[in-house]
């Protein structure tokens, strides 16, 4: 799998705007609940035999609802689920992915993705009574899209979290940097990741896959974080 977060960075640089967040908010319309997120994830799973099943709990990366699965099968592939709140939001997260053509598939369907070895996430479109082909292409998004600025805070947030956990002397040494982008976010990260104990996540592996699915758990609050600071009074 190759995602945004598995290795990204935060830096300064590349998240100047930012600053939109001060005077910008977000406006939503009805939403599947996540209970609604998790049984349609149950029943796609089934299509799935895995050794190895870990939850994501959220998407770190972006202001949508997020539930999803790491089917880690017999021979060591890996099959991810995820189901989102919007057929859009589905589109969005892809966009961050990098499909590996030599053994990753993808087959996305209104308001979900499969990503994996080309049989199993036939299966899962199987599971799904839909005859979505699968590619190696990433979809594009609909036209008129208008980035969500809340999902580029939760971008960076989660970086700096990533980074913490990571590489705590380059957290250290880049802390006034985030700071300029962000005002709060370093001791926000400190504060979610002692929330969530730090020790489960230090002691994983970034590439183990349980780290990310240990990683998500973040998900609300840094979304909470990220609203709290698009409403807040920049004086």
């Amino acid at each position: 799998m190759a995602l945004m977060s598995a290795g990204g960075r935060a830096t300064a640089a590349g998240a100047i705007s930012l600053a939109v967040l001060v005077s910008s908010s977000c406006t939503s319309t009805a939403t599947p609940t996540t209970h609604d997120l998790a049984a349609e994830l149950e029943k796609l799973g089934v299509a799935l035999t895995c050794v190895r099943a870990l939850p994501l709990y959220d998407d770190v990366y972006h202001l949508a609802s997020m539930r999803g699965t790491i089917c880690v099968d017999s021979d060591g592939s890996i099959t991810q689920i995820r189901v989102f709140d919007s057929p859009t939001a589905s589109l969005v997260a892809l966009q961050d992915w990098a499909i590996d053509t030599d053994s990753q598939w993808l087959v996305q369907n209104s308001n979900w993705f499969a990503i994996g070895p080309r049989q199993h996430v036939e299966d899962v479109a199987t599971q799904a009574e839909v005859a979505v082909p699968p590619t190696q292409s990433i979809p594009v998004l609909p036209k008129g899209y208008r980035p969500n600025p809340l999902d580029e805070c939760a971008q960076f947030v989660s970086s700096t979290a990533y980074t913490y956990l990571t590489d705590a002397s380059t957290f250290d040494s880049d802390r006034s940097a985030f700071e300029k982008v962000l005002p709060g976010v370093t001791a926000e990260v400190e504060s979610l990741i002692q929330k969530h104990d730090s020790a489960d996540l230090r002691g994983l592996a970034p590439e183990d896959p349980a780290f990310e699915s240990e990683f998500s758990r973040l998900g609300p609050d840094v979304k909470s974080f990220c609203r709290d600071s698009s409403t807040a009074d920049p004086n």
